[in-house]
């Protein structure tokens, strides 16, 4: 079938069409996109852009013909700067051969070792936040969301304390995030030309290196480990029986502190969020912790029966998913849902927007967990929910964070209600990953002090 339809969409400016709506907010502009021209959208100027919002649409670019649907180079260009060339960034037969290696680590199987570890992480945070909650003070939950998920990829990456070393890398795994999206949204590249920011970037990445490849040399040189970096490093290309040298083990580790930690810790802070608007959602959760655990700290042997907790987070996830867009370029001259996408069209799909789509979510904007159970979930359309991505590129840590976050959701609501502090006004952030914009300062409330 061909076709030289163009798919609708905004006017936007003359020379510019919509690249500053986009540029400022792009989930934004998305969404108001959607609604007004539907499941294709196209946006003009210097840089042609389609989104496609139908689950139809993101299985044909995502799945079945993903091999025609790389990212754009400049989108992997920028991700390869840290990350080098790991699963974060690999194309084609390096990244099938990274993910063939990496693949047995995310095994849930393997990743419920660290289960333990999550859980210690968590009772050193709460341990905290009990000193912290006799002060009476407010808590940002965006920041502690942000260094304890450090604090579990490292344990898991490592398998040993790293609170020096959070404090370390937190801030500038922040700073190589928040350039590298500047340069993905950005006409110019700020990466060729001199200034403080380049600046702050090139000592993040330094800081990055001095950390990790001590460490993958010394769990090298000890061997025997049971943590991820071990698995790495003792993994063998079953195709070519290749091993991961030390650059590609940093490559990837680094992929996995800045895809693993920043989606995990906004799930979190958004669902903390969402819980104190929905008081009895909160009432539910909290009653299924207190039947389950009845005062114990959880196990991953609590997972299957911590059901409604887990409904919660896919919940949240729908509505502020981490990864909000996936970009893709087409190789090759295409048709989707009856509209031409010529070859070189950067394609968009945006999870915020599919997750939002009426035809496939009752009460899209409403916060309702039930809408995960078996039943309701039965019969929904496989790309209509995306919080990890999908096809062959679907993110490899989706166990890893299923695993972690409901234990922490559940030891943080054994011991905490946490409030919005009145009067604040929360607004969605969309850089790397969709996070709250500014601190999420939040009360804490000891739960004897709500019986």
């Amino acid at each position: 079938m061909t076709t030289t339809l163009v798919p609708p969409g905004p006017r936007g400016h003359p020379v510019l069409g919509s690249i500053r709506e986009i540029q400022r907010d792009n989930v934004s502009a998305f969404m108001e996109a959607f609604r007004h021209h539907g499941d294709i959208v196209n946006f003009r100027g210097p840089l042609r852009i389609n989104l496609l919002a139908h689950p139809d649409y993101v299985q044909h670019v995502l799945r079945d013909q993903h091999k025609r649907y790389p990212r754009p180079r400049k989108v992997q260009g920028c991700l390869s700067t840290i990350v080098g060339d790991g699963l974060v960034a690999a194309e084609g037969t390096s990244w099938l051969r990274s993910r063939r290696l990496t693949q047995p680590a995310f095994h849930r199987d393997i990743l419920r070792r660290f289960g333990d570890s999550f859980t210690a992480s968590t009772a050193e945070l709460l341990d905290g936040w009990e000193r912290r909650a006799r002060d009476g003070e407010p808590l940002d939950i965006k920041s502690e969301m942000m260094h304890l998920s450090l604090a579990n990829l490292a344990r898991a990456l490592f398998r040993t304390e790293w609170t020096d070393e959070v404090s370390r890398i937190e801030p500038a795994v922040q700073e190589a995030l928040g350039f590298t999206h500047r340069r993905m949204t950005s006409p110019v590249d700020p990466l060729k030309f001199p200034s403080a920011a380049r600046t702050r970037f090139r000592g993040a990445l330094e800081t990055i290196n001095s950390l990790l490849y001590p460490m993958v040399a010394e769990r090298r040189r000890d061997g025997g480990g049971d943590d991820l970096v071990s698995l790495l490093i003792d993994a063998v290309d079953p195709e070519s029986g290749g091993r991961f040298t030390d650059e590609q083990i940093r490559d990837e580790v680094s992929g996995f502190f800045v895809a693993g930690h920043e989606t995990v810790s906004t799930a979190l802070s958004w669902t903390w969020y969402l819980l104190s608007l929905n008081p009895e959602s909160r009432r539910r959760l909290q009653a299924e912790v207190d039947e389950v655990l009845a005062g114990r700290v959880p196990t991953v042997d609590d997972l299957p029966k911590l059901t409604y907790t887990t409904m919660v987070l896919q919940e949240s996830m729908r509505l502020y998913p981490p990864i909000f867009v996936y970009m893709r370029c087409a190789a090759e001259d295409d048709v989707i849902g009856g509209y031409h996408i010529p070859e070189g069209r950067w394609v968009v799909v945006c999870p915020y927007v599919t997750h939002r789509h009426p035809e496939f979510w009752d009460n899209p904007e409403g916060f309702e967990p039930e809408r995960f159970t078996p039943e309701n979930s039965a019969n929904r359309h496989r790309m209509a929910y995306l919080p990890f991505g999908a096809g062959p590129r679907k993110c490899i840590g989706d166990s890893f964070a299923m695993l972690q976050m409901p234990l922490v959701v559940a030891m943080i609501a054994q011991r905490f209600r946490l409030d919005l502090v009145d009067g604040q006004q929360v607004f969605p952030e969309p850089a790397i990953s969709l996070r709250p914009r500014d601190p999420l300062m939040m009360w804490l409330r000891p739960n004897e002090e709500t019986l």
